[in-house]
This record gives C-alpha cells, sequence and structure tokens, in this order.
C-alpha cells in the first residue's frame, strides 16, 4: 500500500477545508468556510497549537489528522488531543485509519506527550471499535462544553 502521513501546508487548505466540510456533514455540524479558512492559516502556521496532518495514498489527499497540544496537571504535563481524523469515503477500507492511528501513537511517543485524548460520537461504532483496538479506553469522565 503506497501512503504517506506529511505535515500539511498552507496551499493543502483548500482541499483540508472541503474533507473537513464533508466531516461536519456527516452530524449535522455547523460549518463555516472563512472561519475555518482563517482557522486553519493559524493552526498551520502557529506550532504551538499543534500539527495538521495530510494523509496521502497513492499521491492523493485521502484525509487528514488534527492533533492538538495542551497541559494537564492531571496527566502530568503535556497532552495531545486527537482533534479530528477523516479518511474521505472514497478511500476507507484501505488501513488508512489504522496507520493514521500507529502514526498518532508514534508521534505521541516520540514527541514525550503523557497521553493522548480523544471525543467519538456516541453512534459512530466502528470507529470506537477501531480505536479501542489501539489501546484507547473509555474515560470516567464525560465531556461538557460552555460556549462563548
Amino acid at each position: 500500500m503506497n501512503y504517506e502521513i506529511l505535515k500539511a501546508k498552507t496551499t493543502d487548505i483548500p482541499e483540508l477545508s472541503q474533507m473537513m466540510k464533508d466531516f461536519y456533514a456527516i452530524d449535522l455540524y455547523r460549518f463555516d468556510e472563512k472561519l475555518t479558512t482563517e482557522n486553519f492559516q493559524k493552526f498551520i502556521n502557529e506550532e504551538k497549537y499543534g500539527d495538521c496532518f495530510k494523509i496521502l495514498f497513492e499521491g492523493q489527499i485521502a484525509g487528514y489528522i488534527i492533533l492538538v497540544k495542551y497541559f494537564s496537571f492531571e496527566f502530568g504535563g503535556e497532552i495531545l488531543f486527537l482533534d479530528e481524523l477523516f479518511i474521505k469515503p472514497e478511500f476507507q477500507g484501505k488501513s488508512l485509519g489504522k496507520r493514521a492511528l500507529e502514526f498518532v501513537k508514534d508521534y505521541s511517543v516520540e514527541n514525550s506527550f503523557k497521553v493522548v485524548l480523544l471525543e467519538i460520537e456516541n453512534h459512530n461504532d466502528k470507529a470506537k471499535k477501531l480505536y479501542e483496538h489501539y489501546g484507547f479506553q473509555n474515560h470516567k469522565r464525560s465531556l461538557m462544553i460552555l460556549k462563548n
């Protein structure tokens, strides 16, 4: 299988943005193209936030990974949050999700992150099984949100 996972560049933003739009449509999330483009610009150019990677399959962009860095006293230091992992439908079934999770796991170890956290839609059993296969576990806490 011919795949690569490379750091995204600002020239990738139009395609990354389109994939994000498709991803958000699955669960009917609001999508603002202008804001997304601005956020990708900021995120890709400011390493302090984390990293965005594009997943290539046979030279075509097949998906993306967004990893966000933050600090947690509870977990003993720097934490990596797998904010988004998306594989285009036409590239699913080619083990790219597995390769992406192997990449995330290796990246977290190589960069000394204490843990990797993620959130998952409750209805997404296929993704949950994949994450569990790579050692992710349900945490005893639930995620809450306060929107401004």
